[in-house]
């Protein structure tokens, strides 16, 4: 059941019960009334007519005297029934029953009353009793109640009549606020609904000022969130498809090459020196890989928070140039190590391989014979080359997992384009910014800024 119809419903039950018992006391109440009324009026007329039959003369004998009281009783012009009884046998009978025996014991002077329905009939009794000089008299009067039975009853449709018309006005009224009262939250129900099927940018227009205006203002507040979660959630899966999809493709070609190289290895016959040279093929092949692998390895571990502990500037730097020696070497590239005393708060083998990334792709950038710069103080790891440095439009994109700015070079020379990624993550865990300055064919500075390094 919809909370309108409950809300209704229950009106009309506590406004039916309300108007039920407020007609029954009224009813009653104006029953008690012209009874009290209708017994005063029947008293009064009933003691006028028995003070005649009290204040008689003495007469001569007893038949005389109860043919006199039979005389005046005919003589009352009323429509009530009369009886009058002498030692129980009855002088005067027009009622048909007898009204003593629904009445208490009578007495001098003393008029008893009381309702009955008998014969289908509402009728008032009044009995009394009157000595006279030859005998003890009781005398009843039956009025007859119909007229206020049927007054009663009349009261009673009217009543049922404006009860059910103010019934029917009040569920109206009811009604009307029920559905005003509960219109905001139909609104947030619809809202609910359209979130529910998608459109997450829904918000709740309500301007009151009370815990419906609170709902629909936290409802607004719980729909941003959901709006930007998924968002979040879109932009995720987005940028882990892509993930995949330039994993897939840089997998590609060495995973290719690797089976044509084996392929012709297996089936065909071949000289010595071509035997060596696919061999080397595959090997080179198989370390790229390798370091593929590794580095993705690493960035998808550093999705996790890390464990910070000190790490001086001195053993990082000495780490960096043992690692990076034999790439220096080949390439015929000098290192120059610019180092003080600092010591920074980090995972020592994060930032070596972040600062060994941030060299190979120095030397991949150099001319042999050049010089990179190592530079390692307070809140600050900078690596320096004088390379063919990054185009401008460029250098906001090279932090992407798999971009190149030169795709053939840097794939000649062993790059997977996940370099700068793993150190942009690295930078992240360490609660660190990587900046990036360059000028395209004169060189490259990225700098590793601490915010609570000491």
């Amino acid at each position: 059941m919809r909370l309108k119809t409950k809300l209704i419903a229950i009106s009309c039950v506590l406004m039916t019960a309300a108007l039920a018992l407020c007609c029954v006391l009224l009813l009653r109440t104006m029953r008690e009334q012209r009874e009290n009324d209708a017994v005063a009026q029947a008293s009064s007329d009933f003691d006028a007519n028995t003070r005649k039959l009290r204040n008689i003369q003495v007469f001569p004998s007893a038949q005389t005297e109860q043919t006199y009281l039979i005389y005046l009783l005919r003589e009352i012009q009323t429509e009530d029934e009369w009886t009058l009884c002498a030692d129980e046998t009855y002088l005067v009978d027009n009622c048909g029953f007898s009204p003593e025996a629904y009445l208490p014991e009578l007495a001098l002077a003393e008029i008893q009353t009381r309702f009955i329905t008998i014969s289908d009939r509402s009728v008032l009794l009044l009995g009394t009793r009157i000595n006279h000089t030859y005998g003890s008299y009781t005398v009843c009067m039956v009025r007859d109640m119909g007229v206020l039975h049927v007054s009663m009853q009349t009261l009673t449709r009217q009543c049922a009549l404006i009860g059910g018309g103010i019934l029917l006005a009040f569920l109206l009224l009811v009604y009307l606020l029920t559905a005003l009262s509960l219109k905001p939250v139909e609104i947030l129900q619809s809202g609910a609904n359209a979130i529910a099927s998608g459109q997450y940018e829904t918000r709740i227009r309500i301007r009151q000022k009370d815990e419906i205006g609170a709902l629909a203002k936290d409802f607004n507040t719980m729909a941003e969130a959901v709006q930007k979660s998924i968002t979040d959630l879109r932009e995720q899966n987005a940028q882990k498809q892509a993930f995949i999809n330039n994993l897939s493709h840089e997998m590609k070609t060495p995973v290719t090459s690797l089976l044509l190289n084996s392929d012709t290895l297996l089936t065909r016959s071949i000289s010595e020196q071509d035997r060596q040279r696919m061999l080397l093929r595959i090997h080179e092949q198989a370390k790229w890989i390798e370091r593929l692998s590794q580095k993705l390895m690493q960035l998808v571990l550093l999705q996790n928070e890390i464990i910070l502990s000190p790490c001086p500037a001195k053993d990082l730097c000495d780490a960096v140039k043992e690692t990076v020696s034999d790439s220096l070497n080949a390439a015929n590239i000098q290192l120059q190590v610019s180092c003080t005393d600092a010591v920074y708060e980090g995972d020592s083998d994060l930032l070596r391989s972040a600062l060994v990334n941030l060299i190979e792709n120095a030397i991949k950038a150099s001319s042999p014979g050049s010089t990179i710069e190592l530079l390692a103080e307070e809140k600050l790891i900078a690596v320096r080359d004088y390379g063919c440095g990054i185009p401008k439009d460029e250098i906001g994109r090279i932090t992407e997992p798999f971009y190149m700015v030169d795709r053939s070079r840097s794939k000649k020379k062993g790059g997977s384009g996940l370099g700068l990624a793993l150190v942009k993550e690295i930078a992240r865990a360490h609660h660190a910014s990587l900046e990036i300055e360059s000028e395209f064919g004169k060189g490259t500075s990225v700098f590793f800024r601490f915010s609570g390094a000491k």
